[in-house]
């Protein structure tokens, strides 16, 4: 993570809400490096607009969403909100149907967020916040057997199931089974894996924690292992924004919506 300035680092203004389906977390400022990663960004200047590279175009506005798998940087001098939605999360699927988001939209956007960034006990606020995200629009359901498939990788312990197994749950052929996983969440399955992977570190994070233990109990190779992989998707380590100042995860539970299409 690059810092804002040569002097200063950027500021938690919020904990780092957690949920079954995304995070949401506010900073002081922000300027990071092109990354990628597989959940979707809602990118939210508080104050001002931002200013986002988003697949090589530079887009200046008081918010701007990421599909996942895009390559995105984010400059901000000013306070940021950044909400990262799995692909399977309801919030995501409803949000895509709203692009280029409206004025409107932007600004309800921005005035919310805001204003959970100033409350002394926003939980439910930010609750009520993603349920909201999720009812503006109707996306079409996923398909039953990727959605059983991806609330089995999230509650599976170390080793994960296999692309073996999780076809032969659903009741495909392997080939099948990856395509079918491709076309539904717009990711590859050994992406999300690992993008689970990172969700689970989140999870267990708390400052002062041995980052090798931290990468161990995710599910990761070893430290250096999860440190490439912060870097790759996120441009940024847990030291970098537990430098100096106390993180606090802080779980959220958000009711799933089970609206899925049937088995064919």
């Amino acid at each position: 993570m690059s810092q804002s300035s040569p002097a200063s680092d950027p500021r938690l203004l919020t904990p780092l809400f957690l949920w079954r389906g995304g995070w949401l977390m506010a900073l002081s400022s922000l300027h990071n490096q092109p990354h990628q990663h597989v959940a979707a960004s809602l990118l939210v200047g508080l104050e001002k607009d931002i200013r986002v590279t988003r697949d090589g175009r530079v887009l200046c506005a008081r918010a701007v969403l990421v599909p996942p798998e895009c390559q995105q940087s984010l400059h901000s001098d000013g306070p940021v909100a950044i909400l990262h939605l799995d692909p399977d999360e309801p919030a995501w699927r409803s949000l895509a149907l709203q692009q280029p988001l409206s004025a409107a939209h932007q600004q309800w956007l921005s005035d919310t967020l805001r204003d959970l960034s100033r409350a002394a006990q926003p939980e439910t606020g930010v609750v009520t916040f993603v349920q909201q995200l999720r009812q503006l629009a109707s996306p079409p359901p996923l398909d039953a057997r990727i959605a059983a498939s991806c609330a089995w990788l999230r509650d599976a312990p170390e080793p994960a199931p296999t692309m073996t197994h999780l076809a032969q749950q659903a009741g495909l052929s392997e080939s099948r089974f990856r395509h079918l996983f491709r076309e539904q969440m717009g990711v590859a399955l050994k992406r999300y894996q690992l993008h689970l992977k990172c969700q689970r570190a989140l999870s267990l994070w708390q400052s002062g924690m041995n980052f090798t233990e931290l990468a161990v109990l995710a599910g990761f190779y070893d430290q250096p292992h999860l440190n490439r992989t912060l870097r790759a998707m996120f441009d940024a380590l847990p030291s970098g924004y537990a430098r100096g100042q106390t993180v606090q995860v802080v779980p959220l539970s958000i009711p799933a919506e089970n609206r899925t299409t049937p088995v064919e």
